[in-house]
């Protein structure tokens, strides 16, 4: 199953600037606020979402339909280290979910976050807010993107 909606919920949303926000913002529409069923976690200066089961928490996003959805994920999945040749264990997967967007449910893609949460601080209202538009990698290694 394939879908040409991608759900984004920290440095990929509108207000987000740097090149892969920006190779989005040019290759896709931005369709709207959306949530999804998940927990958000602060990772460094960027966020990671997890699964939940409890139905009162919630990620806070956009959806975006993509106009290349192959070419595009192919990107994102690079920036997101969930590519083949990424490290390993991948940082995020990337997984057909579905979304809320207004009174509907659209299957989206998101990323969630593949590591260990156990020393992450919960982002308790769901929505990221980008202060820093530089990204800091795992092991410290800071990337600019």
């Amino acid at each position: 199953m394939t879908s040409p909606y991608l759900f984004v919920y920290g440095t990929l949303k509108s207000d987000a600037c740097n090149p892969n926000a920006n190779n989005l913002h040019q290759n896709a529409q931005l369709l709207g606020s959306a949530k999804w069923q998940g927990a958000l976690y602060l990772v460094r200066n960027y966020p990671g979402a997890v699964r939940s089961t409890n139905g009162s928490e919630h990620v806070l996003g956009e959806i975006w339909k993509l106009n290349d959805p192959e070419t595009l994920l192919i990107s994102l999945d690079e920036y997101e280290e969930c590519a083949p040749r990424s490290p390993k264990p991948h940082e995020y997967i990337r997984s057909l979910e579905p979304v809320h967007f207004g009174v509907e449910i659209v299957n989206a893609w998101v990323y969630i976050y593949n590591l260990d949460i156990d020393n992450l601080k919960k982002i308790e209202s769901g929505k990221f807010i980008n202060e820093n538009q530089i990204l800091i990698r795992r092991e410290n290694e800071d990337i600019r993107r």
